[in-house]
C-alpha cells in the first residue's frame, strides 16, 4: 500500500501555498496563463512560476503538482534546474524553444521549460533538431538531446516532443525519453535521476503533455556487480511507469495469473518482478490523479525525505 496517497502530498507542507493570486479553471488560455502565472512564497523564498498557454486541472495542479515541483526545487539538486543556463554546440546561450505544432496555440518555452522538460541541467549543451522516425522505433518529432556532466561520454540524454492522432482532427501531446544513462556513483549524485525526471513530469503536466513514454531495458536477475547491467525494467515503474503485461510474462508464478500489468505485480511481490521481469516499452500517464502520479508523488516524498 502507498503511504501518502498524492492528494494529500501538500497536506505534508503546511503552509505552503502563500500567493496574492488565486488559481482558478478557466477556458481561455490566454486567460489561464494570466491567472496562473505569478510569484510564489516558499519558505521565505519567491519562486518565480510560468504556466502553460493552456487549460490544465488547476485542482490537481494545487494539491499536487505545485506542492511536488516546490520540494523538488528546493532539494540541492533541484537547483541545478532553475537559472535555464543552456548552450547549444557552439557555445551559444539557448534562448527557448518554440513548438508551433504543440498545444492549443503552440508552445513556447523558456531556457528553463527546455532544461526541466527534457532533463538538462543548467550549463548542459544542447541540441534540437527535427527527424524523422528513427530506426529503433523511437517517434519522429523534436528531438532534443543534451550533455552534462552526469551522464556517459557520448551518450547524451535524448528526449522528443511528438504527437499521435486520436481522430476527430484531435492530437495529443506526448514525450519519449530515448536514453539516459548516468555515470556510475559517485560520478553522478545520488537521486538526480529522481530530481530530474520530477522536474520533467511536472513540467510536462504544465504544458498538457499526455504521457511519457520510454523503452524500460534490462532483465532479471540483476547482477548486482556489473556497474553496466541494465535495470530500467525494474528501476523506471518506481518511478510511477507501467505496462502490460505478456502471458509468458506469469508462467512462473500462479500466484500472480490475476495480474494484468507490471504494477499489479508490484504491488503483490516486487522481489517476483526483480527477478523475473524484462524490458518493455513502458508509458507514465500524465493526466490528473492518475496512478503513474499517485506512485511517483509517493516515491519521490518518501526517499528524499530520508536524505
Amino acid at each position: 500500500m502507498l503511504n501518502h496517497p498524492a492528494p494529500a502530498f501538500a497536506h505534508a507542507m503546511p503552509g505552503l501555498f502563500h500567493s496574492s493570486m488565486k488559481v482558478i479553471s478557466v477556458h481561455n488560455p490566454y486567460k489561464a496563463c494570466q491567472f496562473l502565472a505569478g510569484l510564489y512564497r516558499f519558505n521565505y523564498k519567491v519562486i518565480p512560476i510560468f504556466i502553460i498557454f493552456m487549460s490544465i486541472d488547476t485542482d490537481f495542479f494545487e494539491a499536487s503538482i505545485f506542492p511536488f515541483e516546490t520540494f523538488l526545487l528546493e532539494h540541492e539538486l533541484g537547483e541545478l534546474f532553475t537559472k535555464g543556463t543552456l548552450y547549444d554546440r557552439g557555445g551559444n546561450p539557448v534562448g527557448g524553444l518554440e513548438l508551433p505544432q504543440f498545444g492549443a496555440n503552440g508552445l513556447s518555452l523558456t531556457p528553463v521549460d527546455v532544461g526541466r522538460l527534457f532533463m538538462a541541467p543548467d550549463l548542459s549543451k544542447v541540441s534540437i533538431n527535427v527527424l524523422a522516425e528513427h530506426d529503433d522505433g523511437a517517434p519522429m518529432g523534436v528531438n532534443v538531446s543534451s550533455d552534462n556532466p552526469f551522464v556517459q561520454p557520448g551518450r547524451p540524454v535524448t528526449v522528443i516532443a511528438y504527437q499521435t492522432d486520436v481522430g476527430a482532427g484531435v492530437r495529443l501531446d506526448n514525450l519519449y525519453l530515448k536514453e539516459m544513462i548516468l555515470k556510475p556513483k559517485p560520478d553522478s549524485p545520488d537521486r538526480f535521476g529522481t530530481v530530474a525526471f520530477g522536474l520533467m513530469a511536472a513540467t510536462a503536466f504544465r504544458h498538457g503533455f499526455h504521457e511519457i513514454s520510454l523503452f524500460a531495458a534490462g532483465r532479471g536477475p540483476i547482477a548486482p556487480d556489473d556497474p553496466d547491467e541494465m535495470v530500467g525494467y525494474f528501476v523506471w515503474p518506481k518511478f510511477g511507469f507501467d505496462a502490460e503485461l505478456l502471458p509468458i510474462d506469469l508462467q512462473n508464478n500462479p500466484l500472480l495469473q490475476y495480474c494484468r500489468s507490471v504494477q499489479d505485480v508490484l504491488l503483490i511481490d516486487p522481489a517476483w518482478w526483480e527477478r523475473f521481469g524484462s524490458g518493455r516499452e513502458m508509458v507514465f500517464d500524465l493526466r490528473a490523479n492518475s496512478t503513474s502520479w499517485n506512485i511517483l508523488l509517493n516515491y519521490v516524498f518518501d526517499r528524499l525525505s530520508e536524505e
